[in-house]
This record gives structure tokens, sequence and C-alpha cells, in this order.
């Protein structure tokens, strides 16, 4: 037997939700929270996964070899905000995405097959190509450096993704991703380090278009 009551209570509850959702400092509000960060390990000996202040993570990687590494996180709705910092890395380093139905194994490569086919990387200046996917280099964007703040924003809705380098948005983005994704972060240098500052869920895209775009097929 419904509840009048109660009905009444929840149907009032639900319009103030509703009423403070549409408020314009909602929207602000909720771009401020950051998710909590976590990452599938397969190589727990090379790469340490350190807290730093209860949101940011460090990634420590203590051997010579590739690694490339995703967050647990799985995304297919949404905008989603994906933000770090790379250090000693000597431009061995990659940010982007992997397809969730990829098992990424240790020491793999995001520049060499068959990961790859599954991977769609941003590269550091230690690579000969800036956009990588599916074996094949694409020229546009700038090589990031050390100490360089990078944030790769995935829109569903618009199947893109797109990176940014200390705020600037780059030419050379990834369309077509219509499937469900996983952040990445790649390195290969002992001592090489990656602050990770925020995973956020965005309201909005803060991307535009560019004369100069390149759009680069998933």
């Amino acid at each position: 037997m419904i509840n009048i009551k109660d009905t009444i209570q929840f149907l009032g509850a639900s319009k103030k939700i509703y009423n403070l959702m549409n408020h314009s400092r909602f929207s602000k509000i909720v771009e401020k929270l950051s998710y909590p960060i976590s990452i599938i390990n397969k190589e727990p000996d090379c790469i340490g996964f350190i807290d730093i202040d209860g949101v940011q993570k460090m990634i420590d990687k203590k051997k010579d070899s590739y690694t490339t590494i995703s967050l647990t996180q799985v995304f297919e709705n949404e905008i989603w905000s994906f933000e770090t910092m790379f250090m000693k890395t000597k431009g061995f380093s990659g940010i982007g995405i992997v397809r969730d139905s990829y098992d990424i194994p240790a020491n793999a490569d995001c520049y060499a097959y068959p990961h790859t086919d599954h991977i769609a990387a941003f590269c550091g200046g230690g690579y000969q190509y800036p956009v990588w996917y599916k074996g094949k280099g694409t020229y546009g964007n700038d090589r990031f450096k050390e100490n360089q703040i990078l944030r790769v924003e995935f829109d569903s809705f618009k199947a893109i993704l797109i990176l940014f380098i200390d705020n600037v948005q780059q030419p050379v983005y990834f369309f077509g991703i219509k499937e469900k994704v996983r952040f990445i972060i790649s390195m290969f240098n002992p001592c090489s380090t990656c602050i990770i500052s925020s995973l956020k869920k965005l309201q909005a895209p803060t991307s535009k278009h560019l004369s100069n775009e390149k759009a680069v097929k998933w």
C-alpha cells in the first residue's frame, strides 16, 4: 500500500534537488569534485603508487622498461578530464586512452604492436610523433616536456579525445570513440614519475574549434 505522506515528502525532496541542479552554481560545484584515482598495476615491483594528499597520486617508476598503466575507472558516458604532470622521463612518456576490452600486459609500450591497435596516445618529445595510434604517427601537436600540465578531455557525446598542454588546446585529436575506454599513462626510464592531479567529470566541454585542427580516427 502506498503511503501518501511518504510520497509527498519524496516528491518535495525531489523537487528541491531538481531546483538545486538547475542552480547556476551547481555545475561549478560538481566540476570542483575530484573522483577517486586508482590504477591497474601489473608490475608492482616496477611501479609504485603513492598517495600525496588524499586526491593527488604519484606513479613512481623503479626499473628501466616500457610500462603502460591504466586507471581502473571505465568511461562511457559524460565528459571526463584527466590531469597529469611527468617528471624525469627524458621525453619517453605518453597519455591517452585504451579500449576497455583490452587487457594491457606488463612491459607494454603504447607505441608498439599489438598495444598500439588499442591505445590512442599523445606522446612526449622522446618519440618521433606527438600523436600515435595503430602504428601510425601524426604531426601537429606540441611534444610535451617535463613539468608541464597535461590534461586530456574525453567527450563521450562528441566521441572525441583532446589534449591540453599548460591549458593550451592542441589541434590534433581523436574522434569516433564510441565504446568504453580507460585513461592511460606510459613511461620508460627508471626514476620517472607521473603526478596525477585530478580526475573530474565536467558539465560542459572546455574545448573549441581550432582553425588548424586535425582529426585522427579511432
